[in-house]
């Protein structure tokens, strides 16, 4: 029996901000992988080349249905200077914009992020309806991640934007989940599940640590953390969830190499699990 899920895979696996942003990897790894399509990280120096990059991408015949704003977004939304509130705007727009010209559908976006975090999340949320309704004029549907916090939790920071927007919907990232002892809870959580409001999922695993010893971030891929993933796709069948499922652990390695091969393992793993009736 086949899975109504669909597998990305993120393009920020062979990616990284600010030394390996460059669209054309994608070009050269992207036909090699077998997915559904990808998850398209935006990169801020990609905004002036918007055209350009949408016009190659669009050559490849790779599919892309989701696009990864911009995480700057909304802590330059929030900012006290007016140049960075601009700059937000204008990130916004050019997330937008390329999602639209490739025929995206969703915009994963992050409602808080650094520096201040979710130190004031009332403030963030006063700028989701705008930035749902510009995400809507490009026809995209705005998805809310359930990334870290530093003074609450993921899972009330969405339930909070759930209440705000009730059409908001929900991207749930399993490390980040973990990391806040939430994984779970978000599976048991009734109202996360109502009207198809969970319709993306980045996979990453968990050990409990995310910085090596040379405080650089580590990314574990699929069964090499603690996270109990066949048992977290029984639950997604139970919630009858038939969105994406987006691979987002990097191969990228310290001295920038990538390593295809693992990225092409653990793709290939999720497939399995995915189809496992």
């Amino acid at each position: 029996m086949n899975s109504p899920m669909q597998l990305l895979c993120s393009t920020g696996t062979f990616s990284r901000f600010p030394d390996l942003t460059d669209y054309r990897a994608i070009l050269t790894y992207g036909p090699e992988l077998e997915v559904d399509g990808f998850e398209l990280m935006f990169y801020p120096d990609w905004s002036t080349e918007i055209e350009q990059i949408a016009t190659e991408l669009l050559k490849s015949q790779l599919r892309f249905p989701a696009i990864h704003a911009e995480k700057g977004i909304v802590p330059a939304l929030v900012s006290s200077r007016p140049g960075e509130r601009e700059q937000g705007w204008q990130w916004m727009q050019a997330s937008c914009q390329l999602g639209k010209s490739l025929g995206a559908n969703l915009l994963i976006f992050h409602l808080w992020g650094l520096p201040d975090s979710d130190e004031k999340i009332e403030h963030n949320l006063r700028f989701l309806n705008d930035c749902m309704k510009i995400a809507e004029d490009f026809r995209l549907k705005l998805v809310v991640e359930t990334i870290p916090c530093k003074y609450y939790d993921p899972l009330s920071n969405i339930y909070r934007a759930v209440e705000q927007e009730p059409d908001i919907l929900v991207a749930l990232d399993t490390e980040f989940l973990a990391m806040h002892n939430q994984l779970e809870a978000a599976l048991e959580a009734d109202w996360l599940w109502q009207h198809n409001r969970v319709c993306h999922i980045h996979i990453k695993d968990y050990d409990g640590n995310v910085y090596s010893t040379v405080n650089f971030r580590r990314y574990l891929h699929p069964g090499e953390g603690g996270i109990n993933f066949p048992k977290f796709f029984d639950a997604l069948k139970l919630h009858s969830f038939s969105g994406y499922i987006s691979l987002e652990t990097s191969v990228v390695n310290h001295d920038g190499t990538r390593d295809i091969h693992k990225l092409k393992k653990s793709l290939s793993k999720l497939q399995g699990m995915l189809h496992n009736s």
